[in-house]
């Protein structure tokens, strides 16, 4: 990883707490999508949500990005109800993360066990 995406890691964590709210409130509102921030615009952070599935036409939203539709339909099949997903992205390369809100998950475990032997 490169040290422009360790600054947006940075920003991220400092700014934590808020991207966990709105991500949740979200979700709560349009259902599983990922909490999106720009970091394209270096004046500003855009954060923006957008659901997997549009409400009214019960089929994929049609602003969700195409490259992440697998992806996030993976995750959601993979992973238990409590985590979270977020993109970092700027106009060359972007990250997905995810967030387990369940502080003693099995599934945080498992993945912080299998990070140990790559």
């Amino acid at each position: 990883m490169d040290t422009k995406f360790n600054g947006y890691i940075n920003i991220f964590n400092n700014r934590i707490d808020d991207m966990i709210k709105i991500s949740i409130q979200e979700r709560d509102v349009n259902g599983n999508g990922i909490l999106f921030l720009d970091f394209t615009n270096k004046d500003k952070l855009d954060v923006f949500y957008i659901s997997l599935y549009d409400k009214d036409t019960h089929a994929i939203n049609e602003k969700f990005p195409k490259h992440l539709i697998n992806y996030l339909i993976d995750k959601i099949g993979s992973t238990p109800p409590s985590v979270i997903f977020f993109n970092l992205f700027d106009a060359e390369s972007n990250l997905n993360l995810e967030i387990d809100l369940e502080k003693d998950s099995e599934y945080t475990n498992y993945c912080l066990e299998k990070s140990k032997d790559t």
